[in-house]
């Protein structure tokens, strides 16, 4: 056995043109579809992990195709239907800083506190207990954005719809557990984020529910839909399958590369199923001459194909997860979450599944060996004298 693997390290290399090109061709394949794996993975675990702390049932008001601003009376007629838990209004919306050519998300602070992470409520003590300046709260890497700002300002200048200036401080500096919502959250007392964005007492953004019996979430959001038409009415569940549709139709868009690099890589395998070629043929046969089996070629073809594929497999793999989780991969990450100038952009945060990788691996390394053993077996079983012939 050691003088068939010493044999087959040594064809490698006669062969190295030949095989250099089919690991690249297989490793360009592994890595493109690791890549979009690895991706589609960080961002559905990020979401399903920030989706824990989502509203039972997040309610908005539309009609026209447009967004409108929400009564807040609606609370108390909401809390008036069985099985409501609680009814809370929220100020936020997004903020368009033309300076730094990016939009940021604020956030009223007072109603954010009950509805998002507990981490917030002690945040939300600063804010009730300051008597300074109107202040915010963000996180280190929207400062760097906002940086410019800072040093000409000493503070951000917000401009409210009445064109009016109002200079914010930076009372502090947060981070979230999840890469995504350190994106582009900007926390601001409440009355402050009322004034820069326009929303007059009692409105809100949008109202969301809680529910006490979780089996009697889609009933209520139902009654609410049915009780005014104007309302929109979104649960938990029905956000979590937007999202899973949407990273499905981009993970679709992404296939399409990979379909050209799989037809690449099948026509290399039919190539190599059909036939060895004839120096290849003649090396079988000359070996078969000098005493070799037919278990011995196998064998030889089995550790050729093998140490080529596995080689091309991890090298694929590895320069995926350098490619995805060190360099956030760029160009291939914009597919899923859109390019823009105008978005900011996230970390893609390490979350390997190994499961994936082992049904890549199975895919694509034993389909290859395949390929490889078959021809070789048919050229086996053949007399030495024919084959040389």
């Amino acid at each position: 056995m050691k003088n068939i693997f010493n044999y087959t390290l040594a064809s490698i290399t006669r062969y190295g043109y030949k095989n250099l090109t089919i690991t690249f061709i297989f490793g360009v394949l592994v890595w493109l579809l690791s890549s979009v794996l690895m991706i589609t993975n960080s961002l559905n675990n990020e979401y399903k992990s920030i989706s824990k702390e989502f509203p039972d049932i997040l309610v908005s008001k539309s009609y026209g195709g447009r967004s409108y601003l929400i009564e807040g009376n609606l609370t108390n007629e909401f809390l008036k239907i069985a099985g409501i838990k609680s009814a809370k209004g929220r100020v936020w919306g997004q903020y368009y800083f033309e300076r730094n050519r990016v939009y940021l998300s604020i956030f009223g602070i007072k109603s954010f506190e009950e509805q998002y992470q507990k981490e917030i409520e002690k945040i939300a003590e600063i804010f009730n207990e300051s008597k300074n300046p109107p202040f915010m709260i963000t996180s280190k890497s929207i400062l760097k954005v906002l940086e410019g700002d800072l040093k000409l300002y000493k503070s951000v200048p917000f401009f409210t719809p009445e064109n009016s200036m109002i200079k914010v401080n930076v009372g502090g500096v947060y981070k979230f557990n999840h890469s995504l919502e350190n994106n582009d959250i900007i926390l601001l007392d409440e009355d402050v984020a009322r004034e820069i964005l326009g929303i007059k007492k009692p409105y809100f953004s949008d109202i969301t529910i809680d529910v006490s019996n979780p089996s009697e979430v889609d009933f209520i959001a139902k009654k609410i839909a049915i009780s005014n038409s104007n309302l929109k009415v979104i649960t938990k569940d029905s956000m979590l399958k937007q999202y899973q549709l949407l990273f499905d139709y981009k993970s679709g868009l992404f296939l399409m590369l990979f379909v050209i690099c799989f037809v690449t890589f099948a026509t290399v395998l039919y190539d190599k199923a059909s036939g060895l070629r004839s120096e290849e043929k003649r090396e079988i046969g000359i070996l078969k001459a000098l005493g070799w089996e037919i278990s011995h070629i196998i064998n030889y073809k089995l550790m050729e194909s093998l140490i080529l594929s596995v080689f091309a497999f991890v090298v694929g793999v590895s320069l995926a997860i350098f490619f995805v989780y060190i360099l956030q991969a760029p160009f291939l990450k914009q597919i899923f979450v859109g390019y823009s100038e105008l978005k900011f952009p996230f970390e893609l945060v390490f979350n390997l599944n190994f499961k994936i990788i082992a049904l890549l691996f199975f895919v694509t390394v034993p389909l290859y060996v395949a390929v490889c053993i078959i021809p070789a077996w048919k050229i086996a079983v053949s007399d030495a004298g024919e084959i040389l012939r």
